[in-house]
């Protein structure tokens, strides 16, 4: 009898236990078996034990568990894991009424860091581990390392240490007493080890590196060392900020050499000096919810100083850029503050000291009319290269007003008659006054046309399921009297730039306000898009292909009646596959005056195939050649042959091997060969090692 009645028993006496732990926030606790210890008043779960005490999920070999103090404690293959949050060791004692455990050789991670230590305790919200060592993804020989005798983790925000080392692998490099590191930042946000031989800077080997300051700073350097230059070294750092929800982030990189190699002559054919140096800085921060700032600093002492020791920098930007602004926006309007300066004396500037100007966007003035207005003032100032020539100063007030009236039918056609005025005073004339004052008005409209067609067409191969042709005829007319009026009067500050494509035609647009030319035009465009049913979602294009012209009834000396035809095609049948191409045609001749074009092909990230063109009449053509072929995961191939045909000679010849190490640490080997009037080294070999990403 009592055997038959003992599980009725054992039954009754756990149920309280197990009532307890699930009514208790919500918790629930399982395991294969179960025994229980009235004299202690605990339960011992095995085999498969689970503790889910809401968002917190407790695994163990075991779990014994006190109802006194509600306190468990799990042992043999402990996982203790809330949301992205995952704790690992052989024993975790976690108290379910304060939220918190402490834990044995403990194993922790969120991506991209891992850590582990001797000890830790804490809760999800924060974490100390001593004796930890932190890495950046998996532990490797080659992954980044922070060891320190106290690791502190604040949930989803920072971590601090004290007694830090800093290295990689189980190296120590640079011992850090206190670290501050904001979890949303790179644990080392820059490192890059560049060597190789030159022809015009012999041998060298280049350093960089942004170690972790504070939370949001990291602070480095970079030092080269050129067989025929010297040496060069110049403080950079990185900073990042996020402070009530307002972000502000910057950078800043320098370098300073005394060159005792061959400098030859800058941009305008000055010597250049031996003491050179380079100071650049961006930065951008939110101020209030309306109001963000800008800045960027590009000091070159030379106007080779890039080019000469940092060519990737200086091919990206060849002309350096100086300019502060401050933008306030608010419901529909715009307010900007603009400065542009010139600390170097090698590009010609238009300098702003400063523009302030205010955009009201177009706003419904009833009666299907809208209306937009801009206003600016500006001190404008341009110092000739050289000094060759006085400088250029002009003060301007400048304003433009439009309305505007949208006419629709359904959803295949609008059409927007448009009229305008601008008025700008200049109180710095030229030509005998001193000042002046130019008032246009505008007339126009812009019309639009939206037609479709689709067909069921299905192609497998391509994976084509249906096609919609997107069909856009589009017509646009603007009408200035006497746009060019008043030039003798006019310091030209804001002038025309050499552009091959077509500028804007509305008044409004233009910003050579300084530089008008006749406005009477009528621009033709014609967009077409060819789409299918995307697998994933929507839709995807297929081809786009457009054209514009412009039909000119006033003109300059020299302009025709028809500007060149400009069409651009981009083909995109697969994702492995597109074809891009931009021709600009003159209509009269007939005669092909400017196309580019690049085609890719693309296998997954295996290989990649890129053939480009470029063709300027009587002035450029040029062939590219760019191959990168997949070995292994560890090692990539490339190729890049940039040929001249005017000149009948290859500009560039690049051939190299990229390793990829550890999944952190991308080693390139490259050798590059060039030909043709140019300052740089005809023949270079390089190794240069970048940090993927941490």
């Amino acid at each position: 009898m009592i055997r038959r009645f003992l599980p009725i028993i054992l039954s009754v006496l756990l149920l309280p236990i197990h009532a307890q732990v699930k009514n208790s926030d919500a918790s629930d606790i399982s395991a294969l078996t179960t025994t229980f210890d009235p004299i202690n008043n605990e339960v011992t779960f095995s085999g498969n034990a689970r503790l889910s005490d809401g968002t917190t999920l407790l695994e163990a070999d075991e779990i014994k568990y006190v109802s006194a103090t509600d306190i468990a404690i799990a042992t043999g293959h402990v996982s203790l894991t809330r949301g992205a949050e995952r704790v690992l060791s052989d024993k975790i004692t976690y108290d379910r009424r304060e939220k918190s455990f402490s834990i044995d050789q403990v194993r922790a991670g969120k991506f991209p860091y891992f850590v582990s230590g001797e000890s830790a305790y804490g809760d999800f919200s924060k974490l100390t581990i001593s004796n930890a060592v932190l890495s950046v993804r998996e532990p490797d020989p080659y992954q980044p390392t922070l060891a320190a005798k106290s690791l502190t983790y604040v949930t989803g925000k920072e971590l601090n240490a004290e007694e830090a080392h800093l290295g990689i692998g189980n190296s120590k490099l640079i011992s850090i007493p206190r670290f501050s590191q904001n979890i949303n930042l790179p644990l080392v946000s820059y490192i890059s080890v560049l060597a190789g031989y030159r022809s015009s800077l012999g041998a060298f080997a280049e350093v960089g590196m942004h170690a972790p300051i504070g939370a949001d700073l990291k602070l480095g350097g970079t030092l080269g060392l050129y067989s025929d230059r010297g040496i060069m070294f110049g403080p950079s750092g990185y900073y990042a900020v996020m402070h009530d929800n307002h972000e502000m982030v910057g950078d800043f990189r320098s370098g300073f050499i005394n060159d005792h190699g061959e400098k030859l002559t800058d941009l305008i054919g000055r010597a250049i000096p031996e003491n050179r140096g380079y100071v650049q800085w961006w930065h951008t921060q939110d101020l209030t919810d309306n109001l963000r700032i800008t800045a960027q600093l590009n000091y070159w002492r030379d106007s080779e100083i890039l080019r000469d020791f940092k060519p990737r920098d200086f091919f990206r930007i060849q002309e350096p850029d100086n300019y502060f602004q401050a933008v306030y926006s608010k419901h529909n309007y715009i307010v900007t503050a603009f400065t542009r300066v010139q600390p170097n004396d090698f590009h010609l500037v238009q300098q702003r000291l400063p523009e302030i100007s205010f955009d009201l966007l177009p706003v419904a003035m009833g009666g299907g009319f809208y209306e937009k207005f801009h206003v600016s003032y500006a001190a404008l100032r341009e110092e000739p290269l050289g000094n060759a020539n006085p400088v250029i100063r002009s003060d301007r007030l400048d304003a433009y007003y439009a309305i505007s009236h949208p006419i629709t039918h359904e959803d295949w056609f609008s059409f927007t008659p448009i009229a305008g005025a601008r008025l700008t005073h200049y109180s710095r004339a030229t030509g005998g006054k001193s000042d002046y004052t130019r008032t246009l008005g505008e007339v126009g409209f812009d019309a639009e046309f939206r037609m479709s067609a689709v067909s069921e067409y299905r192609n497998e191969t391509w994976k084509i399921n249906g096609i919609r042709h997107l069909f856009k005829p589009k017509l646009s007319y603007r009408y200035v009297g006497n746009a060019d009026k008043g030039r003798p009067y006019i310091p030209a500050i804001d002038t025309r730039t050499f552009n091959s494509y077509l500028t804007p035609i509305g008044l409004g647009d233009r910003r050579n306000v300084d530089d008008l030319g006749p406005i009477n035009v009528l621009r033709f465009g014609l967009d077409n898009t060819w789409q299918t049913r995307d697998e994933e979602y929507g839709s995807r294009d297929l081809l786009v292909l457009n054209f514009a012209n412009d039909v000119r009834f006033d003109r300059e000396p020299g302009q025709r009646t028809s500007s060149d035809l400009h069409s651009f095609l981009a083909f995109m049948p697969a994702q492995w596959l597109q074809l891009d191409f931009y021709q600009r045609l003159a209509t009269q001749e007939f005669t092909l005056q400017e196309y580019n074009t690049s085609l890719s092909i693309r296998d997954a990230d295996v290989w990649a195939l890129r053939f480009s063109s470029h063709f300027l009449r009587d002035q450029i053509e040029e062939y590219v050649v760019q191959y990168d072929q997949r070995i292994n995961e560890a090692y990539d191939v490339l190729l890049k042959l940039h040929y001249d045909t005017r000149a009948r000679r290859f500009n560039e010849q690049a051939y190299g091997l990229r390793q990829n190490l550890g999944n952190t640490w991308s080693i390139e080997y490259l050798v590059t060969v060039y030909d043709g009037p140019r300052r740089e080294s005809d023949f270079g070999f390089n190794i240069a090692v970048e940090v993927l990403g941490f």
